[in-house]
């Protein structure tokens, strides 16, 4: 049932990620995106790297559309992956400065797509791991609601040869049918595991991975 990836994003606080950790998760992800109510800025990020030891858990910077100077600040940070969120008809040029800045195997893409808009192909090229959120139009991510499972099956045969990530609204209740309709590569927790926007339920946490283990 384990993808084999799992992610456990919206980190605020070093006690959560020391937790996630301890419980298995693969990856953490950092918000830095101002309308976020998980954002940090980025000192806040490089502090609570400081505070917490990763072993061989990844450290993943997650943010919208930002511009180089972003990208190369969250790189000195010390993030291994980025997670950048963008709409469907984002400057393809701009994709590719973010990866030959960061490198391909590297750049995680999350493209923003309304139920009926197409992937935008060509910054495919630019990233090896696509991340489908839930489509929302007041926000980038963490909004709570299930993602269009449907669309993320059509989308993950397609592109085969890339790896695809799930996110939006998994939570305890629903992880196990997820998983077992969507075949995802990673999957990326977010509000379904918290008490509060940035604030982790070790019960929630401690209970997805209770169901990876049994």
């Amino acid at each position: 049932m384990r993808p084999r990836l799992v992610k456990v994003c919206g980190i605020t606080r070093p006690q959560d990620a020391r937790f996630c950790i301890e419980e298995g998760a693969d990856a953490l992800g950092f918000i830095f995106y101002p309308s976020s109510p998980r954002h940090l800025s980025v000192e806040q990020g490089k502090n609570l790297l400081r505070e917490v030891d990763f072993n061989d858990c990844l450290k993943v910077a997650v943010s919208v559309t930002p511009d180089l100077a972003m990208v190369q600040n969250l790189i000195a940070a010390g993030f291994e992956k980025f997670q950048f969120h963008f709409p469907g008809d984002y400057p393809t040029e701009s994709i590719r400065e973010w990866s030959e800045c960061v490198g391909l195997d590297n750049l995680w893409l999350a493209p923003r797509l309304q139920p009926d808009e197409e992937c935008p192909k060509d910054c495919l090229q630019f990233s090896k791991i696509v991340l489908l959120d839930a489509y929302s139009k007041e926000v980038y991510g963490g909004s709570g609601k299930v993602g269009n499972w449907q669309k993320f099956i059509q989308l993950k045969a397609e592109y085969s040869d890339h790896q695809w990530y799930l996110a939006g609204g998994l939570n305890p209740e629903n992880l196990k049918e997820a998983i077992a309709s969507t075949h995802p590569d990673g999957i990326d927790l977010n509000s379904g595991v918290e008490s509060a926007p940035g604030i982790k339920s070790t019960s929630l946490v401690a209970r997805v991975f209770a169901k990876f283990r049994e």
